[in-house]
């Protein structure tokens, strides 16, 4: 029934079918959350300041949304939120380096109440394809503190290559 002409069944059959093709995508990916970024707005800004990390990990990501959404506004950032299934989940920031035109993801956090669900991986990976889709760039680094292993791991995962790193901060491309 690959072939058959849809425009034959009935409007409820359409959208059976439409719902059970959702299921099977969910299926095929592993259950894999869907990520959606979001503009910083008047309706959602708010919320985003009360977005956290858990209290071990504010030594290696110390600043709070607030401050990336200050910084964001003052020296040409752009700030997203990260839902999933319509609920505020995280947070990133990025720009533009105007010396070799490559782009920094800034910040990138999951609210505590939402770790361990891959959602980190799935916000990352939409945030490098929105990147490049956006603005057609051929490199993205990133930065995190040396003792982030977790960070560590996903942007490895993730095809990120080290590119420097002293005591404090490891920095790493990814070419898209």
């Amino acid at each position: 029934m690959e072939n058959t002409d849809d425009s034959i069944f009935p409007d409820w059959a359409k959208q059976l079918k439409l719902k059970l093709e959702r299921v099977c995508d969910r299926l095929r990916t592993g259950f894999q959350p869907h990520i959606v970024l979001k503009d910083i707005t008047e309706k959602n800004w708010y919320a985003c300041t009360q977005l956290e990390v858990s209290d071990e990990q504010k030594a290696i990501f110390p600043e709070p949304v607030v401050y990336w959404l200050a910084e964001a506004a003052y020296c040409g950032m752009t700030p997203l939120a990260l839902y999933a299934d319509e609920e505020l989940v995280g947070f990133s920031v990025y720009s533009v380096d105007p010396e070799d035109g490559s782009y920094w993801i800034m910040a990138f956090m999951i609210d505590q109440k939402y770790q361990n669900r891959g959602l980190g991986r799935t916000g990352m990976d939409t945030l490098i394809r929105y990147i490049k889709a956006e603005h057609h760039c051929d490199k993205i680094v990133i930065g995190y503190r040396i003792e982030n292993e977790r960070a560590s791991n996903l942007y490895t995962s993730l095809g990120f290559v080290e590119v420097s790193r002293d005591e404090v901060e490891v920095i790493r491309g990814l070419v898209v």
